[in-house]
């Protein structure tokens, strides 16, 4: 106890900033980097076995499972409320356990620090020995984290710190990324006080609203890590459907204000049959193993440079592992389609390549009578040039509530049937915005569909995939079955703020829009969209 109160001392010393208020905006340092690999990609799972495991006896067991997966690093949470169940007890019995047995099979580890014990927080509905995700109070998990680090900085050199803090499921009531900052600033110092070569994680966010993100940065919490770490679960939708290649973009795009950073994607996986994400259990074990490979390889080639399955072995009622549940924690007998994939991954990753080879087909020549029309909102102007083909959209935000500008074509351009994406080539602006495209099909309905993120002033391609699926779209308008049913229709172009609480003024330039079609007779090609909303490659 009197070394723990001599760390606690020291690292309550060594924290000397916290965030109370959101700091003046950077400028932007950099463009956006063009999706390529960065690198090797580093193949991980989490794992799980510190908390989920049964037996510490055994651990060496399912160490050995993990590693005949062929995966190099493994996400181990180390849960303060085993670890720590009173604030004078610890208990290192299964974390040593874990840890020592995973090293040895020279697996490395990131590690996850969270979230509260119930000792720890203001909410009088905790139990005081048990888990919570409440916030905690912050010198108190300082010394937890602390004091894991002191215990494990020879094996463990990657520390996230805290999982999913933009949602509400984990941090209670909800998000707050003024107090998240808070605890990640003094987090961070106090680790690097115990070793300084460790390597700060950010929780883990979701990648597609990247509101958490910019306030993190804005309250200046943004030199307070290493990696930018994404949860990138597009489910049930297919790593095609949800547009996976582009999953990086928005937060890299917030990086090329603030600072590039490495970026990680720490969770992301598919269930084999019903799950907390695919109530219908859409996705079956045979589509789970297909879609690893393929989520591998899209994200690698969208720039991200770890990633991590979710996860090694099912819970009772969430079959997201490489393993089935079977008999308990401890059954490994059961390997699902999955786990094979995993273990060919290294030789996949070596030939794959996410891009298909395919046939664009223009939407908008120059040649056809367009008419643009503006709808009731007062936000920007567009102006056509270069003989009709070209356009370029100006616009002004003047709230922090939703803002956006749309330019409605008069006669909606019909979609050719066979297309499996659109495609957009433009010039950004570096505000960030996401460019939405609205489809009207055959019963009038008009659905809105997020094209991507507008990037720096270079050119740009944005390409989002098409599927009959009802969830990858948003019902704008009309009365019919909220499914789009082809023949689909091009009906606008829209300019949407990434950030309700982002004002100011911006130009985009549109040089291209055009439909794109999959070339199936192109040597290694599969058409992994249908119109009809199946996959067709099982």
């Amino acid at each position: 106890m009197r070394l723990l109160l001599h760390l606690t001392l020291l690292l309550t010393a060594a924290v000397m900033f916290v965030a109370d208020a959101p700091s003046p905006h950077r400028l932007i340092t950099q463009p956006i980097a063009i999706r390529t690999p960065t690198g090797p990609l580093a193949i991980g799972i989490n794992s799980h076995l510190a908390t989920r495991y049964p037996d510490a006896a055994t651990m060496p067991i399912p160490a050995a499972i993990v590693a005949d997966l062929g995966v190099q690093w493994v996400r181990e949470d180390l849960h303060w409320h085993r670890i720590q169940p009173q604030p004078d007890v610890w208990d290192w019995v299964f974390t040593d356990a874990a840890l020592y047995a995973l090293s040895r099979q020279r697996v490395r580890i990131l590690g996850v620090l969270g979230p509260s014990v119930g000792w720890a927080t203001a909410d009088p509905t905790d139990r005081p020995d048990l888990i919570s995700f409440a916030p905690p109070d912050e010198n108190a998990f300082v010394t937890y984290a602390g004091a894991v680090v002191q215990r494990y900085k020879h094996l463990i050199k990657h520390w996230q710190i805290w999982n999913e803090p933009d949602q509400a499921s984990f941090w209670r009531p909800a998000p707050d990324p003024a107090r998240y900052t808070r605890l990640l600033i003094k987090t961070a110092q106090a680790i690097r006080v115990i070793d300084p070569s460790a390597t700060i994680v950010l929780g883990g966010i979701n990648p597609f609203d990247t509101t958490f993100l910019r306030a993190i940065a804005e309250y200046g919490g943004w030199d307070a890590f290493d990696v930018i770490a994404i949860h990138p679960y597009v489910d049930p939708l297919n790593p095609e459907e949800g547009n996976l290649i582009a999953a990086a973009d928005g937060v890299r795009a917030v990086a090329a204000r603030y600072g590039m950073k490495p970026i990680w994607a720490t969770e992301v996986g598919w269930a084999s049959g019903p799950g907390d994400r695919d109530a219908l259990g859409l996705t079956n074990a045979t589509l789970q193993a297909a879609y690893l490979s393929r989520t591998y390889c899209a994200l690698w080639y969208g720039g991200v440079s770890a990633v991590f399955w979710y996860m090694l072995k099912d819970d009772p009622h969430n079959p997201y592992g490489l393993f089935a549940y079977g008999s308990g924690r401890s059954d490994f007998s059961t390997p699902k389609p999955a786990a094979t994939a995993m273990r060919k991954l290294a030789d996949t990753l070596a030939s794959c390549h996410p891009e298909q080879p395919t046939t664009t087909v223009p939407l908008l020549t120059g040649s056809q009578p367009v008419q643009w029309q503006r709808p009731n909102q007062p936000n920007g102007s567009l102006r056509v040039i270069e003989h009709g083909s070209v356009f370029r959209i100006s616009y002004r935000f003047t709230t922090r509530m939703n803002d956006y500008v749309a330019f409605a074509l008069s006669d909606p351009i019909p979609l050719p049937d066979d297309i499996t994406a659109i495609t957009v080539q433009l010039f950004g602006d570096g505000n960030g915005h996401r460019l939405r495209l609205w489809l009207r099909d055959s019963e009038g309905e008009t659905f809105s569909l997020t094209a991507g993120i507008i990037g720096p002033p270079v050119r740009q391609t944005i390409t989002t995939p098409l599927s009959r699926r009802p969830m990858q779209y948003e019902l704008i308008a009309g009365n019919g079955n909220r499914r789009p049913d082809a023949p689909l229709a091009l009906a606008a172009i829209v300019i949407d703020d990434e950030d309700d609480a982002w004002t100011g003024m911006g130009e985009v330039l549109i040089e291209r829009i055009a439909a794109v079609r999959t070339n199936l007779t192109q040597p290694h090609s599969r058409r992994i969209l249908s119109l009809n909303g199946d996959d067709g490659d099982e």
